[in-house]
């Protein structure tokens, strides 16, 4: 049993200023909320702890696997909306003709290209 998991299984059922976990112990931070009802809801969070945990779990997993899929969208779309290097270069060419300026901006150009694209040229 995780502390940091049944201490969120509990603050969902009752307000988390009442109580502290100490290891597994719960401790009532008043001797007012050591009520019958609190103690019920406690019994039947740690009696049902591995179904409620195994929810709780697949609730993150499920919020991960969003966030990475949205990244993974974000990425592709910067990727589908890239131009080619060769219309990059070409925009580059004119608009520095100076050879000097040409070569730093094309260089530095050429990383982040490199780095949105994730492939060298």
């Amino acid at each position: 049993m995780r502390t940091d998991i049944l201490c969120t299984l509990l603050a969902k059922r009752i307000l988390p200023e009442k109580f502290q976990l100490q290891g597994l112990e719960i401790h009532w931070m008043d001797e007012t909320f050591d009520t019958p009802e609190n103690q019920a809801i406690t019994a039947d969070v740690i009696q049902n702890y591995d179904t409620l945990a195994a929810e709780y779990q697949a609730g993150i997993d499920a919020e991960i696997a969003a966030k990475e899929a949205e990244q993974l969208l974000k990425a592709q779309a910067y990727i589908d909306n890239l131009p080619d290097w060769e219309t990059v270069k070409g925009a580059i060419d004119a608009a520095f003709t100076n050879v000097k300026q040409n070569g730093i901006i094309t260089k530095l150009a050429r990383v982040v290209y490199w780095d949105v694209k994730n492939t060298e040229l």
